[in-house]
């Protein structure tokens, strides 16, 4: 549901720009803006990984007051990350025109982006609240948060966009400044979640829990730059397709961006169980339950792929019903048609590939997913996509066909690994005991 929620912000962003002047214009506009944004923002906040898996496995052993340690270090990576992300975004407006980009696309993308930035600070801080309430299973606010998001998001679209409410018509502006609002109003639900918890926490947050302790930060980065990389990967691939597909022009960027919006909905159910998989296996590596491991992926990736085999045949039967709600440009909704067919297939991959590799960061490895996630895209899938689309003349179709190979090939690689890994586990219980289920923590005091 809160996936779902977060997703939602998104879609109504895209239903409010695509109802502006010159919708074509303006949908790619926020694509491009977005695909580059959010594959920085979600490079630092997958950083901060760690976070989930150290909380969760600590909570398991029962030891909460090592949850509040890591949440107390976890506010390091907040005050680093805004400024990083900040700059690198805006660094990137510099290189579109390069890329091809054309000027009017350019120019619409820069105003939205300078105001979408200052969102990263609330983001950030959110995330970092999220890690550590849903590693102690407490998830309602987080819920909560982002189901009632779109509302705020409705209403500060309808505000800055089209001038209401005494504010002036900002236009593709306002749709950032509206993601602003949003951000800083999720970020006050968890402030209070953190409160309640507190409430009737034994453990007590302190000042000292917020002073640097290398140790904690060293292990929390070596768990989160893999995953970090690992999702500059994942959302490159898209910021890449999507700048590639600029060069095609406005109206079949536009019919991309259409697609890649819907086929980010239905990703988020498969997301939030991913969510769950990491959780869940990390609590029962903190209690050094191999069993529980083995049930808690198994139960996520029967949901996941469950869900992902109903939504994928809906998805792709009836593409332009889909493609219609978004735009009423009869020419981009033809162009888009094609391309549900494509993303139906691969979605199977896609789900596959987050519940494994979420699994596999609650025991603490990202590396592994890393590794597979950049072979199978960036070695094969994105040169595979480039070829069909400019040398073998299937324009935006060459484009998601090479993603579908990848997001196929990723995913059946990660399920591979993970079987083959508790396999090995549960002939070696003493392997188990070194290379899955120690709690992290207790590595960290050890040392």
């Amino acid at each position: 549901m809160g996936e779902l929620g977060w997703m939602s912000t998104y879609i109504v962003d895209a239903l409010m720009i695509g109802r502006l002047p010159h919708s074509a214009l303006s949908i790619s506009a926020s694509s491009l803006g977005n695909t580059i944004f959010y594959a920085i923002v979600f490079c630092a906040i997958r950083l901060m990984t760690g976070i989930d898996t150290l909380v969760a496995q600590s909570y398991g052993a029962g030891d909460r007051p090592d949850c509040e340690r890591t949440l107390g270090q976890s506010l390091w990576f907040v005050v680093f990350g805004t400024p990083a992300v900040m700059l690198l975004t805006l660094g990137a407006l510099r290189l579109l025109p390069h890329l091809g980009t054309p000027p009017d696309i350019c120019a619409e993308t820069s105003r939205y982006l300078h105001a979408l930035v200052w969102s990263t600070g609330p983001l950030l801080i959110y995330m970092a609240l999220r890690f550590y309430l849903q590693g102690i299973s407490r998830v309602l606010l987080v819920t909560v948060s982002l189901v009632t998001s779109a509302a705020v998001n409705w209403a500060g679209d309808w505000a800055l966009l089209y001038g209401h409410l005494g504010s002036r018509p900002l236009g593709i502006a306002g749709s950032g400044w509206a993601t602003c609002i949003v951000r800083v109003y999720m970020m006050a639900l968890l402030v209070v979640g953190i409160w309640l918890t507190r409430r009737n926490n034994p453990a007590r947050f302190t000042r000292q829990m917020l002073l640097p302790s290398l140790e904690r930060l060293r292990l929390l980065v070596r768990i989160g730059w893999p995953a970090a990389l690992y999702s500059l990967t994942d959302l490159g691939v898209s910021s890449y397709l999507s700048i590639l597909c600029a060069r095609l022009g406005t109206r079949l960027l536009a019919a991309h961006q259409v697609v890649l919006d819907l086929d980010a909905v239905v990703y988020m159910v498969p997301m939030g169980i991913s969510w769950a998989a990491i959780v869940r296996v990390g609590q029962a590596a903190g209690r050094n339950n191999l069993a529980q491991v083995r049930r808690a992926a198994h139960a996520s990736i029967i949901l996941a792929l469950g869900y992902i085999s109903i939504a994928s045949c809906l998805f792709a039967g009836f593409p332009h019903t889909w493609a219609g709600l978004y735009t009423n440009d009869p020419s981009v909704v033809a162009a888009a048609a094609p391309i549900f067919l494509i993303c139906g297939i691969l979605q199977i991959g896609d789900a596959a590939g987050v519940i494994y590799a979420s699994a596999l960061t609650g025991l603490g490895d990202t590396r592994s997913p890393l590794i597979i996630n950049t072979l199978w895209y960036w070695a094969l899938g994105m040169p595979l996509s480039y070829w069909l689309t400019f040398h073998n003349g299937m324009a935006v179709e060459g484009l998601w066909i090479g993603r579908a190979i990848a997001a196929i090939g990723s995913g059946a690689n990660l399920a591979f690994l993970w079987h083959t890994r508790m396999r090995a586990a549960s002939a070696s219980p003493q392997r188990s005991r070194l290379t899955l289920l120690t709690s992290l923590h207790a590595r960290e005091v050890h040392s």
